[in-house]
């Protein structure tokens, strides 16, 4: 007895005892799964920059260092579009939103805007830092005084007001930790061995979300005429993917839960047969959602699909325990031996379809991407858990409910299907040859186009071009010359390193030098560090003459400089340098890329650095673009792993179950076909392989292999028995073929689902995996018995020296 029929024989054991005590089984499998329901209500979502990365990543440790130091970099802005920002209407509600943001908008640090800007002066000996508009004007005159501050400020220009006067911006700051504001206060001026604040969290993306959504419905109230506001930056995009994501995964599940419920209706014709797989699965899923909670796994771009996938592949593997199920019982009326028949006959292959599935899906486990591997690690549990409950909680809810067998007229219904399934298994034979060198055409074609496809990572592509916020941001980049930005630590590595004029000279030249570079799609729009203080300075200390607006070039004032300048009050230095003064921060502004489109900028920036800064000094280059450019790398690393770890996986589990290396080889290329149509089809259409779209090679060759399973499975049965190549074909196809063609439909009406959705990298995810599960049908219908066909007398050959020893019963 080989390992098959044990497991057969176990299975036919546990249907026997599944039928004696139906009720302990149900109560104790409900209760442990509302143990895990229970915490679903303390899960959360997370759709920051950040959360692409592993924790341990050394870009997301250089972030972190950075934030410790000089606090948060991402910022929301809210853009104030006007027909003239010097107007004194328009100052009166400029000055009315901000005071109400300050006052009622929760984790914030500092707002900013043209009020109180930074305006250094000096008046007589004393060096004045205060507000822009200290001194509100009380007319024209002192208006136009201060306009003309303003538009001459260089911090001014491109970061707070564009070059027409007709935008502005309110920078709202989030604090950096989830702590009380005052406690954030005295970052980067403590004691070097506490101001990293290892006990204290980073503002939660949770925290983050309060802060937009309290600004935008401040921003709701005051816009209109003339006073038009937007929403712009990384912050404002992340939070329209998340409320994307959260409008999407309810109308997904309730869509996925009625297709499921007609489809189901349909193919069995019983009430009964649409509420348990339901009940069944939804109680997987819910019990897997409330591990995440449980385990603090927080809901990502990437893993918002569970819900409806787990839906789509545990519908799937009910059917063919339904199908076997109801088949019997309508036949011998004996409802217990049905159970018993049917976790006997089909209880292997849903097993192998799950492991394969789930080893699709563990293959992200490997992934650099945090979101990619946690969907892997949930997924492969919800597919095992699901699996876990069809083969004994269904098999205990169909003892318990009164089901009826079918009545002869429900059971003449199924000849046409049985006719079309005759008739694919006749073309596949007779055309064997044919369809064989067909599909190698289709391969090498396919392949061609793989080679043409570009890796993308631009989550704000992913929204509507008519989104608001996507408009927004498209248009800071055009009139305020950028809306992210990228971050650099300069560590001189010794006390007052900073003190240097020839040193801070140096960053200045970087600072021209990187504002030059314009090639189009690419440019910097401006940078700034503790260099404009001290230009500021030195200009007011000479009667704030313009021509002084440098950095002095007498190292012995620059500490006198910085003396004043923090004795004026004005806390600014704080975001700029370490409080032993050996450490800086750059800012550098840049337009919102794809990922891979900054791979150039960084590397010239980057040499650009050496070359001016030197190679003793140290430079960390981090912030929102340096993590795209990162979380772009780990993605494109982790999809050629995890889809050669599928690969393997489900090849060596394909060969264990068929007993054949060479039948398992083979089973495997109707596999492979669909995702090599697939990525090639994207090759083809230009369609980015993104975060979305990168998942569809592994899960679907994880899913496709179901069929083979079934398929391959119940072929090599009938070769068992003796039945010709031809024969086991077409009862292959009678027996196995309606299931498949029902979890197809299942399957791909589950993706295509995502075809509704907000964002288009769920679009593209949708198209692509619905269509290559319905390839990966066409390929075990139409390809498979072409290819037994054509190795029929080796394969047969291989069968009697593999199974010579078994006797199985038929269970057709």
């Amino acid at each position: 007895m080989n390992w098959r029929t044990k497991v057969e024989k176990v299975l036919e054991k546990m249907g026997e005892l599944i039928t004696v005590h139906p009720k302990k089984i149900i109560i104790f499998i409900v209760a442990l799964s509302f143990v895990f329901i229970s915490q679903i209500p303390s899960i959360t979502m997370d759709t920051s920059i950040e959360g692409f990365l592993d924790e341990n990543d050394p870009a997301l440790v250089d972030y972190a260092e950075f934030k410790k130091q000089f606090g948060q970099d991402e910022v929301m802005m809210l853009v104030v579009k006007t027909k003239n920002v010097f107007d004194m209407e328009f100052l009166e509600k400029l000055k009315k939103i901000q005071a109400e943001i300050e006052d009622n908008v929760p984790h914030i640090n500092e707002v900013q805007t043209l009020l109180n800007a930074r305006n250094t002066r000096g008046e007589g000996d004393m060096l004045i830092v205060d507000d822009l508009f200290k001194h509100w004007p009380q007319n024209a005159k002192e208006l136009e005084e201060i306009k003309q501050r303003a538009i001459t400020g260089e911090m001014y220009q491109d970061l707070l007001l564009n070059e027409s006067y007709t935008l502005t911006t309110i920078i709202i700051e989030p604090t950096t930790y989830e702590v009380d504001e005052s406690a954030d206060a005295l970052d980067g001026f403590g004691d070097e061995d506490d101001f990293g604040k290892e006990d204290q969290d980073f503002l939660s993306d949770k925290s983050k979300a309060e802060m937009i959504h309290a600004a935008d419905a401040i921003a709701a109230k005051y816009s209109g005429e003339n006073f038009e506001i937007f929403s712009a930056g990384s912050l404002a995009v992340n939070d329209y993917i998340k409320e994307s994501m959260r409008t999407d995964m309810k109308r997904f599940i309730k869509i996925v839960i009625l297709i499921m419920a007609v489809f189901l209706f349909i193919v069995f014709r019983r009430v009964s047969a649409v509420l348990l797989p339901i009940f069944v699965v939804m109680l997987s899923l819910m019990a897997i959602i409330g591990m995440m909670a449980m385990n603090g796994t927080p809901i990502t771009v990437p893993t918002q699909i569970l819900p409806s996938f787990l839906l789509a592949v545990g519908i799937g593997a009910t059917v063919h325990i339904l199908a076997i199920f109801f088949k019997d019982y309508n036949k011998n009326h004996d409802k217990n031996k049905a159970i018993i028949g049917a976790l006997e006959h089909s209880g292997l292959p849903i097993i192998m379809t799950s492991l394969t599935t789930a080893a699709g899906l563990l293959s992200f486990a490997t992934a650099e991407i945090a979101p990619v591997k946690d969907l892997g690690i949930f997924a492969a549990s919800g597919v095992m858990l699901a699996l876990f409950n069809t083969l004994v909680l269904l098999p205990a809810l169909l003892v318990l409910l009164p089901i009826k067998p079918a009545k002869e007229k429900d059971l003449q219904r199924s000849n046409k299907m049985d006719s079309v399934l005759e008739w694919f298994a006749s073309f596949s034979l007779n055309n064997a040859k044919s369809i064989v060198f067909a599909t190698l055409m289709i391969f090498v074609v396919f392949i061609y186009f793989i080679t043409q496809i570009q890796f993308k990572h631009d989550p704000l592509s992913w929204h509507p071009e008519d989104s608001p916020v996507r408009i927004s941001t498209e248009l800071v980049d055009k009139e305020l010359k950028g809306s992210v930005t990228m971050e650099v630590i300069i560590d001189t590595h010794k006390e007052n390193g900073l003190y240097s004029s020839e040193f801070l000279h140096k960053i200045d030249s970087f600072k021209m030098k990187a504002e030059a570079i314009n090639e189009g799609e690419y440019f910097v729009g401006k940078a700034w560090s503790v260099t404009e203080v001290l230009k500021e300075i030195h200009r007011a200390l000479h009667e704030n003459k313009e021509e002084y607006y440098r950095i002095t070039k007498n190292s012995a004032l620059i500490p006198q400089e910085f003396l004043l300048f923090e004795n004026s009050g004005s806390d600014d230095l704080e975001d700029l340098v370490d409080s032993q003064f050996s450490k800086a921060r750059l800012t550098i502004k840049l337009p919102w890329l794809e990922a891979g489109q900054y791979d150039v900028l960084y590397n010239q920036l980057e040499k650009l650095l050496r070359d001016e800064l030197g190679s003793d000094v140290g430079i960390i280059i981090t912030g929102t673009v340096p993590i795209f450019k990162r979380t772009l790398v780990a993605a494109s690393s982790s999809m050629v792993k995890s889809y050669i770890i599928a690969f393997v996986l489900i090849t060596i589990m394909m060969v264990l179950l068929l007993g054949s290396v060479k039948i398992g080889l083979v089973s495997m290329i109707p596999n492979v076909l669909p995702v090599t149509m697939s990525l090639g089809f994207m090759g083809m259409v230009g369609m980015p392989l993104d975060m979305f779209t990168m998942l569809v090679g592994a899960i679907v060759i994880g899913l496709s292999v179901d069929d083979t399973v079934h398929f391959f499975h119940n072929y090599m049965r009938y070769q068992h028995k003796g039945y010709s190549v031809q024969d086991s074909v077409r009862e292959t196809m009678l027996g196995t073929g309606r299931a498949m063609i029902a979890t197809t439909i299942v399957l791909a009406l589950g993706f295509y689902v995502y075809m509704f959705a907000s964002l288009s990298n769920l679009i593209n995810f949708g198209i692509l995996a619905g269509s290559a599960i319905i390839v990966a049908l066409l390929s075990d219908i139409i390809l498979a018995p072409a290819l037994l066909k054509l190795i029929s007398k080796k394969s047969e050959a291989v069968c009697e020296a593999d199974f010579s020893s078994v006797k199985e019963k038929s269970n057709v």
